[in-house]
């Protein structure tokens, strides 16, 4: 299990998750592990297959970026490496219960008082 965390570590280093065209077979290739063998650890660690653990981290990362406040919502899809912003915002929603303009009126205001 050390050893995958390792490769979780590297993978994330070695590849960026703006690279829209990132997938689980280019992260499986950097820290070298068959595309199945990436699969079944991050399965077992997570319980998420390559594919929803990379949407995942992208998403965590937008909503650090939404709350700095310094991107629009487009902006900031594109930068975590979704490719369209419509459909950044319905997983955005899916993971958060919010919208990512709700998620940022609520992250202002909290931030606001």
């Amino acid at each position: 299990a050390a050893h995958v965390s390792a490769g979780e570590e590297s993978a994330r280093k070695a590849t960026c998750v703006s690279d829209t065209s990132l997938t689980g077979e280019k992260v499986a290739e950097e820290v070298g592990l068959s595309r199945v063998h990436l699969y079944r650890k991050l399965k077992e660690l997570t319980n998420q297959s390559p594919r929803n653990y990379i949407r995942n981290i992208r998403l965590i990362k937008a909503a650090e970026l939404l709350s700095q406040k310094k991107m629009s919502i487009a902006e900031v899809a594109y930068k975590v490496g979704f490719a369209s912003p419509d459909n950044f915002s319905a997983l955005f929603k899916e993971m958060y219960g919010m919208t990512p303009k709700d998620y940022n009126e609520q992250h202002y205001s909290q931030s606001d008082s």
